[in-house]
């Protein structure tokens, strides 16, 4: 008979994956095996983990309970493993990181090679959700968000410079519609907004303007949840927008879209990793942290 410890990485694997067949490939076992061990670790306790249908995995009351004791415990363990790894040395195991896709493409993917040559016995996993996770619950190493979307009880370290924000739109749509001269008569135009998935919230619009910042809110018939859906919809000449300068130079650089009321652009402090404070920092973490900081080093001073 299995231990109760030798049960709870399948229990995990499936309350974090809300998947047999998903929690059987990461371990590396079969679905039916995930399912003998829950069965074996429900009976042990005495009571149900998981809801289960034909098309959903979710956790039952009991379950939900007992995940949010056991996955800080499990996660305290890997810490421990990696400790032990790393008295040679050699920074090792799962980094599982939570980001937005803007950051992943912007800050992560273009050193991505570099990183696992540098570390090659760590292996990273990358989780995009513009959503918020909890990073203890969902057993996360750390996060990477924008620093005002950081909770207060984390430590933030900035991996990244400012980042401007342009307003942007293609030729076409301004020749039609006419070019708005101030952040205020964007209420003319119609605006590509951004609604964050977990809020609900509208991204605000910023803008330096009379030497302090400016928000507004801002309005228009298209609204979306993915940055991508937003460039395409901007492309397509169906508004105007408000962007990272970085996410559509290639696009201002061809002339396929223009940046207007200049004069206003703001600067947005850029991207942050952020991890629980009273976690003791692996040290797959800590290079990790190091890397990022490099990169952004190297990329505020290019020659050094």
């Amino acid at each position: 008979m299995s231990s109760l410890l030798q049960l709870l990485p399948f229990f995990e694997a499936v309350a974090r994956l809300g998947s047999f067949t998903q929690a059987a490939n990461h371990l590396g076992v079969t679905p039916p095996a995930v399912s003998q061990n829950i069965q074996a670790l429900e009976t042990r306790l005495g009571v149900r983990l998981f809801n289960r249908t034909s098309r959903s995995v979710r956790l039952s009351d009991e379950g939900r309970l007992f995940y949010q004791r056991v996955a800080p415990a499990m996660g305290q363990i890997d810490v421990a493993a990696d400790d032990v790894r790393s008295l040679h040395g050699r920074p090792s195991g799962l980094l599982r990181i939570t980001l937005p896709q803007l950051a992943a493409s912007l800050l992560v993917m273009p050193y991505l090679a570099e990183f696992l040559t540098r570390y090659p016995e760590v292996q990273l996993e990358l989780f995009t959700d513009d959503h918020f996770s909890d990073l203890v619950l969902d057993n996360f190493d750390a996060g990477i968000r924008m620093r005002a979307m950081v909770q207060k009880d984390m430590v933030a370290v900035p991996i990244d410079n400012n980042q401007r924000r342009v307003i942007i739109a293609t030729p076409g749509y301004l020749a039609q519609h006419g070019t708005p001269q101030t952040p205020q008569a964007l209420s003319e135009h119609n605006c590509l907004r951004y609604r964050f998935p977990g809020s609900g919230k509208f991204e605000p619009w910023y803008f330096r303007q009379d030497g302090g910042q400016l928000t507004l809110e801002a309005s228009g018939s298209l609204i979306f949840n993915e940055d991508r859906l937003i460039k395409d919809a901007v492309l397509a000449g169906l508004g105007i927008t408000q962007r990272f300068a970085s996410t559509v130079q290639h696009e201002l650089n061809n002339g396929q879209l223009v940046e207007i009321l200049a004069d206003y652009s703001s600067d947005f402090p850029g991207f942050f990793i952020y991890f629980p404070a009273n976690r003791h920092m692996p040290l797959k973490l800590r290079v990790f942290i190091d890397f990022m900081r490099e990169k952004r080093a190297q990329q505020h001073n290019p020659k050094a």
